[in-house]
């Protein structure tokens, strides 16, 4: 069963305290985020792509090709 990109079986990972403190060891993250980096670039890239692209209905920043947006976000 999949959440999003974490799998059930990421969740033997994490400790939950009370409803409001969660845990998880930072070596059990670091595996992770290891595991789902491409996921977790598509999300970033998706994430600043929307600010981005919310600054333009704004009147700010400049207009950019998909293309020159990606190699931007890749040197950030």
């Amino acid at each position: 069963m999949d959440i999003g990109i974490l799998k059930l079986e990421d969740f033997n990972f994490i400790k939950v305290k009370n409803e409001d403190e969660v845990t998880m060891k930072l070596k059990d993250l670091k595996e992770l985020i290891l595991k789902h980096n491409n996921e977790i670039r598509e999300i970033l890239l998706a994430v600043e792509m929307e600010r981005r692209s919310e600054e333009l209905n704004k009147g700010l920043g400049e207009e950019h090709s998909l293309e020159e947006m990606k190699k931007m976000l890749e040197e950030i």
